[in-house]
């Protein structure tokens, strides 16, 4: 399979992956689909259009830099939720 990505997203990967959050590229997918899968599960379905326009915006502020205070949503759940967009 191949997959294509904007450059920024292969910086994030790659920068995830070299910080030790995952081991590979397919560790990431892997994991992120996996954390999909039990939030849809758990939720029952889509997330809210609020909730999706927020992940949009701290994928962005993370691209630009911008530190973000943690409150239980992890990268893989941003990132799932951005690229929706």
């Amino acid at each position: 399979m191949t997959i294509r990505v904007t450059p920024e997203t292969e910086r994030l990967v790659q920068c995830e992956i070299q910080s030790g959050h995952f081991t590979s590229v397919d560790d990431l997918i892997v994991q992120g689909v996996r954390a999909w899968r039990e939030r849809s599960q758990a939720g029952g379905g889509d997330t809210s259009p609020e909730i999706r326009r927020r992940a949009v915006e701290r994928i962005r502020e993370l691209r630009k830099g911008v530190r973000m205070e943690s409150d239980g949503v992890t990268l893989r759940e941003f990132a799932h939720l951005g690229h929706r967009y």
